[in-house]
C-alpha cells in the first residue's frame, strides 16, 4: 500500500518536472524577452536597490518624456524612471509598492497622460501587465497581487507560459537564442533594446530616446467625458497610490508631460480632466502640474519639432523638458507657489501661450 502511495507521488512529481521542463524549453524557444524595455528597466532597477530615492511613474509618456541622468544633475538625487508602455494605474501602483519595499523613496512623480486613467479595468489591456510582471522578481508579492487583480486565474497561466501572450517571429528566432546564450541579460547591454531603424534607444534608468517627428497631424486619441473624467477605475488606483505614499511618508507630486497645444485644441473637454486632478491634488495637499498648460513658452521651447507623434515628445523635446521639469521642482523645494507658472484653462493656453502646432491644426481645419 505505502509503495504504491509513493509510486503515485513520484509520478506526480515526475509528470510536474517534465511539465516545468516543457515550459522552459518553449519560453527559451519562442519568448522574446531578450527585446523588452521592461526587462531591461526591471534589471537595472533591482540592481540599485536601496539608492533610488525619486521614481517617476506612467505609461510610455513618462518613460520618453523624463531623463533620470538630467534631474540628477541638476538636483542632486538618485532617480528612476519606472515607466512602461501603457503602464495603467494599477501598473503605477504595483511598480510604487515593489520599489519602495526596496528603497528609500522620498518622492514620487505620477505622470497622469488622461487616457489610462480612462480605462475601465485593467484587463482591457492585459499586455501593460504582462509588461512588468514578466520581469518582475518571482519572490514580490505585489506581482502575484496584480496578476490575480489583472486577470485572476488566466493571469497566472500567462505567467507560467509566456508564450500565451508573446511569440517571437520566426526569421528572428535564431538570432534570439543566440542572444540567450551569450550576452542578452547581460545588464547595462543595451545592443538589444536599441533600433536605429525606428529611431528608438533605450539610455538607462528607464529612459527611452526617440527620434523623428509628427508626420500625421495631432488627431485625439479620446475626449473626456465631462461627467465623468475619470473613470471608477482611474479614481480607485489614484486613491491607493496617494494612500500608499501618505502611509509611508513619500511626497506624491501629479504631472501630465506636456502636449502639443493641438492636441488640446483636437481634445473636447479636457479641461474638465484637469479640474478634476487638481481637485484631488488640493485634497491630498499636493500639486498637479500639467505641462501641457505652462505659461511662458520661451522657458518650455517646445513645438512640432519636438513631438514624434501626436501627443508624444521625441528625445529632443523630451531634454527640454527634463530640463525644464528640474526647474520646476527645484522651485517647487524653495517654497514657491509653482501654480502661477501654468496657465488656468487650456482656453487660456490655447489663446495666449499656445506653441507652434496650433497654427498646424489651424490649416488642417481650414483645409479640411
Amino acid at each position: 500500500m505505502k509503495r504504491t502511495a509513493l509510486r503515485k507521488c513520484g509520478a506526480v512529481a515526475l509528470f510536474l518536472l517534465l511539465t516545468a521542463a516543457l515550459f522552459a524549453a518553449v519560453d527559451f524557444l519562442l519568448v522574446d524577452d531578450v527585446h523588452s524595455y521592461s526587462r531591461v528597466m526591471l534589471q537595472e532597477m533591482y540592481a540599485q536597490a536601496g539608492q533610488i530615492d525619486t521614481l517617476f511613474l506612467g505609461s510610455s509618456h513618462c518613460y520618453r518624456s523624463v531623463e533620470p541622468s538630467v534631474v540628477d544633475e541638476a538636483l542632486g538625487t538618485h532617480s528612476f524612471n519606472a515607466g512602461s508602455s501603457q503602464q495603467l494605474p494599477d501598473g503605477s501602483y504595483t511598480m510604487l509598492q515593489e520599489a519602495a519595499a526596496q528603497n528609500p523613496l522620498k518622492t514620487v512623480y505620477l505622470e497622469m497622460f488622461y487616457t489610462g486613467y480612462n480605462q475601465s479595468a485593467s484587463s482591457d489591456v492585459p499586455m501593460a501587465c504582462y509588461l512588468l510582471t514578466d520581469f518582475m522578481r518571482w519572490d514580490s508579492p505585489y506581482r502575484y497581487e496584480y496578476l490575480w487583480e489583472m486577470g485572476g486565474l488566466a493571469g497566472f497561466a500567462d505567467l507560467i507560459l509566456p508564450a500565451r501572450h508573446g511569440v517571437a517571429q520566426p526569421e528572428t528566432l535564431p538570432s534570439l537564442w543566440r542572444a540567450k546564450l551569450t550576452d542578452g541579460y547581460e545588464l547595462g547591454n543595451y545592443q538589444y533594446v536599441t533600433y536605429p531603424e525606428d529611431g528608438e534607444a533605450y539610455r538607462g534608468n528607464g529612459f527611452v530616446y526617440t527620434e523623428g517627428t509628427a508626420q500625421d497631424g495631432f488627431a485625439t486619441l479620446l475626449n473626456v467625458d465631462p461627467e465623468q473624467p475619470l473613470s471608477d477605475f482611474g479614481w480607485e488606483y489614484l486613491t491607493r497610490i496617494a494612500d500608499f505614499c501618505q502611509e509611508n511618508e513619500i511626497r506624491l507630486v501629479l504631472f501630465t508631460a506636456p502636449l502639443p497645444s493641438a492636441y488640446l485644441y483636437y481634445t473636447e473637454n479636457y479641461q474638465s480632466y484637469v479640474d478634476a486632478v487638481q481637485a484631488f491634488a488640493a485634497q491630498y495637499n499636493t500639486v498637479y502640474w500639467d505641462f501641457s498648460l505652462y505659461r511662458d513658452r520661451k522657458a518650455m521651447d517646445l513645438g512640432g519639432g519636438d513631438f514624434s507623434d501626436a501627443h508624444h515628445l521625441n528625445g529632443v523635446g523630451a531634454e527640454k523638458f527634463t530640463a525644464l521639469l528640474s526647474e520646476v521642482i527645484a522651485r517647487d523645494a524653495a517654497g514657491e507657489d509653482t501654480t502661477q507658472l501654468f496657465c488656468d484653462t487650456v482656453e487660456e493656453k490655447l489663446t495666449d501661450w499656445a506653441d507652434n502646432t496650433i497654427f498646424m491644426a489651424d490649416a488642417q481645419r481650414f483645409f479640411y
